[in-house]
């Protein structure tokens, strides 16, 4: 009898079909995943990490926004239009820094006043040099720098510089006295517990930490209710603290102060829906009963001259909400985030000014020229970047830039473009330092500006090293061990005597607090590795003068993690004047297409993009720089700023032009002022930009400006004529070259014998930018060089300088003259060290019979080697060394040849 076949029954045939189809699908998804990860928000975006399946962004600060809004749902209306009166109040004030603690002069410190401490105190937050100097009253030459204090974080790091108080120090200022508020803001980061107090007028603010408040960072707001007061004291009695981001501000209600706006501007065309008529308006605040705010005289006095009759009655603006009065059930408050204008005013001048505006400066990396012409296209992958070249005045393809994104982003704080190549990191610091007029940072600063530089360190030539502090950043608010802080006990004791308990503490003891955990003995490694990476190069880093720089790492989430800093940073100073430089550019090669860049492809391309990587490539990394810049202009719209903030994205072209090299567009948006959509500037430059931009805010910047502020090298562009422009673009593309620096190169083979020390003193400029591979040498009183040669055997050391070269056109009647300096002996010594000189190694003994006159001629030949045959001539002059040792180990017997120590030295001017 024939066996029966088994069938599969239906169910079980329809189970198998459908794990196979579920399981290839899982493994297509997983595949897809792996090279297009999925996009995802992260609410604590600190704790994020990148990987090959997750690209996480921060959640947006406008999703913020709404998700408080929502909450806010929740109360009765009354409450709601509470809220939102008092927001838009606030949107009417700013905090202007009218005295910088570490800007401006009138500051010294004192010692000894209360107690005595150690001067050297081991502190575990890193410290970098900074530049300002404090004086001690007491004894004028002693004095201190002002530090930059770094603050590690997750992904970056940030910098601020501030002083530092040890306890029984004070430092005291003269302050302006100015009509209406004023209050003492600053950042206080304590080391150890104890009293601070500080002395406004005749007013007194005092407070006591305990240790839990140790090593946190704190902002303080200090009214001056001393309105006669012009000075201020911050005594540190007891406790040892450093003081950050210092400033005087005066509140100024004049947040929504209107642009003037000219008929003439080459940019921009008048907004005749938001232009006003002699209006006034009376503000109260909630919390000042009797004070009235009115607009500032300048722009009444501009009110007075327009002629409402002029205006059409659609064009007249509703008259704004009074909001001193009740408000009305049936009155529907005006919503802060809709407030995206201010009014404007017309004026005669030849360009327009938004006073008080913030300025948001964004470099984002290289995007494809057609992209930006195909409008359709980048409308569906780019919709951000679409509406602002939609809104904003466009420079189209008319910036001359760098190929080096990191000098593009240099050239809007400095404006002199020849010292910022990294290659002479020394010779910048001098320049920044010494040139501060055409530092931007500090122009704005003096103009009551909080500027913040956010970017990578490699961007202002800080080591990369000092924001990789993932590990470092463990140990925020942990303690050294106790032993370490000798004040503990005894600033207890102190505060116990000097302060008089009040209030509820005279009734109740306050519970002392433990300690917080210390660092235990394998923690110091970390920190050694990374202070050591901190440090490094630190005296090469120009001061380029921001309150704050954030300095992001470099990796994956770089973008992400800039665009969390900038809300972050704008969540704490909404209610500044403010800068903000971005650099948004990054290695295209770690923006990775996800899962949605690959449905945009799709979209956009058909599905034939599937086969070509390249173009998804392209689409993620468009979109990428899209997402971030929605994100900034949310941020600007979240933070209620957006009606007064100047937004300008410099966007680097893919492609380089032949006749003008790297070039950009810029796009520059002001709040309410309409683009005229023929610009037809060329052969533009970052200082124009940069003029204009401060001209814009009423700092008077350009060539072109009669009553300018300072040399930044640049035209205002809203009051330039083309022809003028083109024919002064002409002038001034004829190079310059002024050998100002000399950079100077030692080379040290020692030996044996003969490597007795010797100096070198130059004759009139300092010595800077000094740099060795070995630690053969001591600086003295930074006015010579002293050199130890034999210190370290058997190595082959490179040691290099700077000076200033002011003479380098004159008549030389000797060669120190030439040189700016000479070398020198302690000692009557006859074994000395045997110098070689320039690119034909020309000896010392040689010299004499050189030459019969000295001309500058004859000096060049000797003594000078082209910047371009520097590394040329140091491998020339060591293998000539290694060929001198080799033939003098074959005749020792030669009375004449002694294995000296041999030293090469050459000049480059620069």
């Amino acid at each position: 009898m024939a066996l029966k076949t088994s069938r599969l029954s239906k169910l079980s045939l329809y189970i198998i079909v459908s794990s196979i189809t579920v399981f290839t699908f899982l493994i297509c998804f997983l595949i897809i995943s792996f090279f297009f990860p999925v996009q995802t928000i992260s609410n604590n975006f600190s704790t994020a990490r990148s990987s090959r399946f997750i690209a996480p962004w921060p959640i947006s600060a406008l999703e913020q926004e709404n998700l408080e809004r929502r909450r806010l749902k929740r109360y009765a209306k009354s409450e709601q239009l509470r809220r939102m009166e008092k927001q838009l109040q606030r949107m009417e004030i700013l905090n202007t820094p009218i005295y910088d603690l570490f800007l401006d002069s009138n500051a010294e410190i004192s010692n000894t006043r209360f107690m005595t401490s150690l001067e050297d105190t081991s502190f575990l937050w890193p410290m970098l040099p900074a530049k300002k100097l404090f004086y001690n009253s007491l004894n004028p030459n002693v004095f201190r720098k002002s530090s930059q204090v770094v603050f590690p974080y997750s992904h970056w790091s940030r910098l601020i510089e501030g002083i530092i108080l040890l306890g029984g120090e004070e430092i005291k200022a003269t302050i302006p006295v100015v009509r209406g508020r004023r209050s003492f803001n600053f950042t206080l980061f304590l080391l150890t517990p104890g009293s601070i107090r500080i002395n406004l007028g005749q007013y007194i603010w005092a407070k006591t930490f305990t240790e839990d408040d140790v090593q946190k960072r704190v902002k303080f707001s200090i009214p001056i209710n001393d309105s006669t007061a012009t000075n201020i004291k911050i005594i540190s009695i007891s406790s040892s603290f450093y003081i950050l981001d210092a400033s005087v501000n005066h509140t100024e209600h004049n947040a929504r102060s209107p642009i003037r706006v000219s008929s003439q501007s080459k940019i921009w065309n008048v907004n005749k829906t938001i232009l006003i008529a002699n209006q006034k308006k009376t503000v109260k605040l909630a919390n000042e009963d009797e004070t009235i705010l009115e607009d500032d005289e300048e722009v009444d006095k501009f009110v007075d001259e327009q002629k409402p009759e002029d205006l059409k009655p659609e064009e007249l603006p509703p008259t704004p909400i009074q909001l001193n009065q009740p408000t009305k059930k049936s009155v529907t408050i005006i919503d802060p985030l809709t407030q995206i204008t201010n009014p404007q005013i017309m004026t005669d001048e030849p360009y327009s000014t938004a006073f008080g505006y913030n300025i948001v400066i964004i470099q984002t990396p290289k995007i494809s020229e057609s992209l930006l012409k195909n409008r359709k296209k980048l409308a569906k992958i780019s919709p951000t970047l679409n509406s602002l070249l939609e809104q904003s005045a466009v420079f189209s393809k008319s910036i001359s830039i760098s190929e080096n994104s990191s000098e593009n982003f240099r050239r809007f704080i400095f404006s002199d473009s020849k010292y910022l190549s990294s290659d002479n990191i020394p010779i910048t610091r001098e320049e920044v330092d010494d040139e501060k007029e055409k530092n931007t940072y500090l122009e704005l600063r003096k103009y009551g500006y909080d500027v913040v530089g956010i970017a990578n360190p490699e961007t202002y030539f800080f080591n990369k090293q000092i924001s990789e502090s993932a590990g470092f950043s463990n140990f925020y608010g942990r303690w050294l061990e106790k032993s370490e802080w000798a004040f503990s006990r005894k600033n207890m004791q102190i505060d116990d005597r000097n302060l008089p308990v009040q209030g509820l503490d005279a009734i109740f003891k306050t519970k002392s607090k433990d300690i917080s955990p210390s660092i235990s003995q394998k923690d110091f490694q970390v920190i050694s590795s990374y202070l050591s990476g901190v440090s490094q190069n630190i005296d090469a880093v120009p001061n380029w003068g921001p309150n704050e720089y954030i300095l992001i790492n470099n990796q994956t989430l770089y973008i992400p993690r800039t665009v969390e800093a900038f809300q972050n940073w704008t969540q704490e100073n909404q209610q500044s004047r403010f800068l903000a430089h971005i650099l948004l550019d990054t290695d295209p090669t770690l923006i990775r297409p996800t899962l949605k860049d690959l449905g945009k492809s799709i979209s956009t391309l058909g599905f034939s993009s599937i086969v070509n990587p390249f173009q998804i490539d392209d689409i993620a990394r468009v979109s990428y720089i899209d997402r971030a810049l929605g994100q900034i202009m949310d941020t600007i719209k979240a933070r209620k700023i957006e009606n007064r903030t100047i937004v300008f994205i410099l966007q680097p072209l893919e492609k380089v032009d032949s006749k003008k090299g790297s070039i950009a567009t810029g796009i520059l948006k002001i709040p309410g002022l309409i683009p005229k959509k023929n610009l037809t500037f060329e052969n533009l430059n970052i200082n124009d930009i940069t003029a204009t931009l401060l001209t814009n805010v009423g700092i008077p910047v350009g060539k072109n400006i009669a009553n300018k502020q300072s040399k930044i090298d640049g035209y205002m562009l809203e009051n330039i004529k083309k022809k003028d422009y083109e024919e002064n673009i002409k002038t001034s593309l004829e190079p310059i070259n002024i050998n100002k620096f000399f950079k100077y190169t030692l080379l040290i083979k020692p030996d044996a014998h003969n490597c007795a020390s010797f100096l070198w003193n130059p004759k009139k400029e300092q010595i800077f930018g000094v740099q060795t591979n070995y630690p053969v040498n001591q600086i003295i009183l930074e006015k010579s060089i002293e050199f130890f040669p034999c210190s370290i055997k058997n190595k082959f050391i490179t040691f290099t300088w700077y000076q200033k070269n002011e003479g380098a056109n004159a008549f030389y009647s000797n060669i120190d003259e030439f040189l700016g300096g000479s070398f020198s002996y302690r000692k009557n010594i006859t074994s000395l060290p045997y110098f070689y000189f320039g690119n034909y190694l020309t000896s010392s003994e040689s010299i004499p019979f050189y030459f019969d006159s000295v001309t500058k001629q004859n000096l060049e030949k000797i003594f000078i080697v082209d910047e371009k045959n520097l590394k040329k001539s140091q491998k020339a002059i060591k293998d000539n060394f290694y060929a001198i040792d080799i033939f003098e180990g074959k005749n020792l017997d030669n009375p004449t040849l002694t294995n000296r120590t041999k030293i090469g030295f050459f000049v480059t001017p620069l």
